[in-house]
């Protein structure tokens, strides 16, 4: 087998799997064809080949994955009202409490701990009678994981920490809540893909995800760190970087439980998973300008875009097109905001540093990694049904 080939036939893969199946042998035998002419003329030829073959075979992959997305027009019956309106209130909640808190001060705390109870009370009654998670709750139950592998990852960092043997630099809150992350992803991609081929769309994230944060790693380590503490300073930065690959794979993982259910509605996983990020005012602005007047107004809006609009017109698309536009321009939107607006507030230059652009890349890699891995296991396992039993 040619270089071309092997090659090629690793970039099959990135293609829907009904396309795959249909074309995969005219396409290698294809690439056979050109490889052969190819070598003919040279070893230069050949490395263009290749150059071309990669492109071609990116490119295509992605219109055909877009076809696959047009084709699904007017499949999805939209979710009842209730169910939108119970997804969106956490995020509005926040939202208020951003911009109106000293005026509803007294009101949302009591609103907070009504949906806490009915989320508690509720939950566990539909699923009694369903064998259903409601959809309505998929958001809050993202939040809910990352608090507890947060709480876990802290409670095993104290205990380690207790015992002399382990050497104290490496017993921070945030590599107990790597450690956990680790564990609880790799034991959960197991489980729920265990005998079922992954996609090389999902590979490719995957690779491009913990490639970026390898690469980011190194050039953090290199400029503090010299020699043999090069390697610790790598180990540092995965441990340290708060919302890392190591999380963000994990919240994709906790997804492929409700995916069997929910099809890519199980996005509101992540998204719920991320939410916190909307409660840390330094994230969300990027740098710490209290005095600015429209501060409050600008995290309101942030988090809207994020907690309430992402979940409103997931829920209520009537097409595949139109759930994917529901999730990735808002939260494009988001990140861009995160990262441009604090230079257009503040007056002296500011240096926006590469960590805040991959780490916002990162988090929208990791929905598109959601986005594959839950429409592939949904259809695999009960189909998607739509909205008509949410």
């Amino acid at each position: 087998m040619t270089m071309a080939e092997r090659m090629y036939r690793m970039l099959v893969w990135l293609y829907p799997a009904k396309h795959r199946q249909a074309y995969e042998q005219p396409m290698l035998q294809h690439a056979r064809d050109l490889g052969r002419a190819a070598r003919q003329r040279g070893r230069w030829h050949v490395a263009m080949l290749c150059g071309r073959l990669l492109k071609d075979g990116i490119i295509n992959a992605a219109i055909e994955h877009l076809e696959v997305i047009k084709m699904g027009d007017h499949r999805y019956t939209p979710v009842p009202w209730l169910s939108v309106i119970l997804a969106a209130f956490p995020g509005l909640l926040i939202a208020l409490s951003r911009r109106y808190a000293v005026v509803l001060d007294p009101v949302l705390p009591i609103l907070g701990y009504v949906y806490l109870g009915l989320l508690v009370l509720v939950t566990p009654i539909m699923w009694w009678q369903r064998r259903r998670f409601p959809v309505w709750a998929l958001l809050p139950a993202g939040a809910l994981i990352w608090v507890l592998t947060y709480m876990a990852g802290s409670e095993l960092s104290r205990q380690v920490r207790s015992l002399s043997t382990f050497d104290l630099r490496w017993t921070g809150m945030e590599t107990g809540i790597t450690l956990i992350n680790l564990v609880l992803g790799a034991a959960l991609f197991v489980a729920v893909l265990r005998g079922r081929r992954v996609s090389g769309l999902a590979w490719l994230v995957i690779g491009v995800i913990v490639s970026g944060h390898v690469l980011l790693a190194v050039l953090y380590s290199r400029a503090r760190y010299s020699g043999t503490e090069l390697l610790s300073g790598v180990l540092k930065y995965f441990t340290a970087s708060g919302i890392g690959p190591v999380e963000g794979l994990m919240l994709v993982a906790v997804g492929l439980l409700a995916a069997r259910q929910h099809g890519v509605l199980a996005i509101l996983v992540v998204v719920g998973g991320y939410s916190y990020m909307c409660m840390d005012s330094d994230y969300l602005f990027g740098y710490p300008l209290r005095e600015w007047a429209g501060l409050s107004a600008y995290l309101a809006a942030v988090t809207v875009s994020f907690l309430v609009v992402v979940p409103v017109a997931l829920l209520r698309a009537r097409t595949r097109l139109g759930r994917a536009l529901a999730v990735f321009v808002p939260v494009a939107i988001f990140h861009v905001a995160r990262l441009i607006v604090p230079l257009l507030v503040i007056e002296q230059p500011v240096k926006v540093g590469p960590g805040e652009v991959i780490f916002s890349i990162s988090i929208v890699l990791s929905l598109v990694l959601g986005w594959v891995l839950y429409g592939q296991v949904g259809e695999a396992s009960w189909g998607e049904r739509g909205g008509s039993m949410e």
